[in-house]
C-alpha cells in the first residue's frame, strides 16, 4: 500500500483548496487564520484538512476530506493526526463537528463529546446551523480535545 504524506498548505495553493471545499458544500479556507494541510498518495493530492483559530483559546479542526478515489488508505487519519499532533497554536481546546457516524473515528484522538460543555459561540452557532432544517441527512456533534504542549 502507498503511504500517506501530510505537507503543509501554501498561499499560492488557497484557489485550488477552496476549490476542492466547494465541491462538497464547506466553509472555504482563510488561510491568515488557518493552519491547513494537504494529505498526498505519491505524487497526488488526497485529502484537505485544517484547524480554524476561533480565539486566544479556542481552535475547531475541521475540512477534513478525504478525495473519493482515495479512500480507505488511511488519508483522513492521518490528517486529523497530524493537525492534532502539530497544531501550532498554543495551548487550546480543539473543537470539532463531525457527523454522529465518526464519532469512533474522532475518539481515536482524544476527542469526547462535550455538548454539556460551554463552547465558543462560533461553534456553537455553526452546530445548530448544522443541526437545522434537515441540512445534512445526519446529526452533527460537538467534540473537543483539550490540546496541550509539551
Amino acid at each position: 500500500m502507498r503511504s500517506v504524506t501530510i505537507k503543509l498548505a501554501e498561499k499560492n495553493e488557497m484557489d485550488w483548496v477552496n476549490s476542492k471545499y466547494r465541491e462538497v458544500d464547506f466553509v472555504e479556507s482563510n488561510y491568515e487564520n488557518e493552519h491547513i494541510v494537504i494529505a498526498k498518495v505519491g505524487n497526488e493530492n488526497a485529502g484537505l484538512g485544517r484547524l480554524v483559530r476561533i480565539d486566544e483559546n479556542n481552535i475547531e479542526l475541521g475540512g477534513i476530506y478525504a478525495f473519493p478515489n482515495h479512500r480507505d488508505l488511511g488519508v483522513a487519519e492521518n490528517i486529523v493526526r497530524n493537525l492534532c499532533d502539530k497544531n501550532p497554536f498554543d495551548e487550546s481546546t480543539i473543537w470539532c463537528l463531525p457527523f454522529e457516524t465518526l464519532l469512533n473515528f474522532y475518539s481515536k484522538f482524544g476527542f469526547e463529546n462535550c455538548e454539556s460543555s460551554k463552547a465558543p459561540e462560533k461553534v456553537t452557532k455553526k452546530l445548530e446551523w448544522c443541526n437545522s432544517e434537515n441540512r445534512y441527512e445526519k446529526k452533527v456533534l460537538l467534540l473537543c480535545k483539550k490540546q496541550q504542549k509539551t
